[in-house]
C-alpha cells in the first residue's frame, strides 16, 4: 500500500473521532472515551491518517518512548532467524558491547486502529512501516526498536498482524489482554 493519497498530523481535535469506528467495542469505547486523557496526560502523542481528497480520518495511531529489555539469548534467536524480527545493524566492532546492554530505547506503538470502512487494505501495516521511519529520522533521542503491547484476548488477537510485521513476541505467555512485542527498526542487512 502507497500512503500518497493520504496524510498523517498530529490529531488536535479529539471530536473528529465521532465517526470513526474499528468496530471493536472495547477499543472504540477506549478511543472515543479516554484517549483524550491519556494525550493530555502526557501518556502519548494521537496522530490520524487522512484522506487527501476529503479530509476523513481512516486511521488514527499514538506514539510514547519505550525501552525494551533483551537478553543474549533473543539476540541469539534474532541471528538465527528464529526470532520473528531482524538483528539491529550496528559496527561489527561494536556488536559484542552493544549486546551486553540489557535495555534498548524503543518507540512505543501505544495504540493502531483503522477505521472498519477501511480494513483490510493493507493501511496498517503501512503505517507500521511509516512510523518505523518516524523513528529513525526523529532528531531527539536514540531508537533501535519499535513496540507495542498487542491487544490478544479470547474474541480478538492483533498478535499475527504484528508478527506479519516483522514483530517479535518479548514474553512466551500475553500479559493481561496484551502481548509485549517489538521489532527491528535498523536491521542488519
Amino acid at each position: 500500500m502507497n500512503l500518497e493519497e493520504y496524510k498523517i498530523e498530529l490529531l488536535s481535535d479529539f471530536d473528529e473521532l465521532i465517526n470513526f469506528y474499528t468496530g471493536k467495542d472495547k477499543m472504540d469505547d477506549f478511543l472515543h472515551n479516554h484517549l483524550q486523557d491519556c494525550e493530555e496526560s502526557h501518556y502519548c502523542k494521537t496522530f490520524c491518517v487522512r484522506l487527501k481528497a476529503n479530509n476523513t480520518i481512516v486511521a488514527i495511531f499514538a506514539l510514547a518512548f519505550d525501552s525494551v529489555d533483551i537478553d543474549s539469548d533473543d539476540f541469539d534467536d534474532m541471528r538465527i532467524g528464529a526470532a520473528g524480527t531482524d538483528l539491529p545493524a550496528v559496527k561489527e566492532t561494536f556488536r559484542e558491547q552493544f549486546e551486553q546492554k540489557y535495555t534498548y530505547p524503543a518507540l512505543e506503538i501505544a495504540y493502531l486502529a483503522i477505521d472498519k470502512k477501511f480494513q483490510s487494505l493493507h493501511l496498517g501495516s503501512a503505517l507500521i512501516e511509516e512510523i518505523a521511519s518516524m523513528a529513525r529520522n526523529q532528531r531527539y533521542a536514540g531508537c533501535v526498536f519499535l513496540t507495542v503491547r498487542a491487544w490478544h484476548t479470547s474474541n480478538y488477537s492483533a498478535v499475527g498482524f504484528y508478527e506479519k510485521n516483522q514483530f517479535a513476541k518479548l514474553t512466551p505467555v500475553p500479559q493481561m489482554d496484551v502481548w509485549p512485542m517489538y521489532k527491528t527498526i535498523w536491521p542488519k542487512e
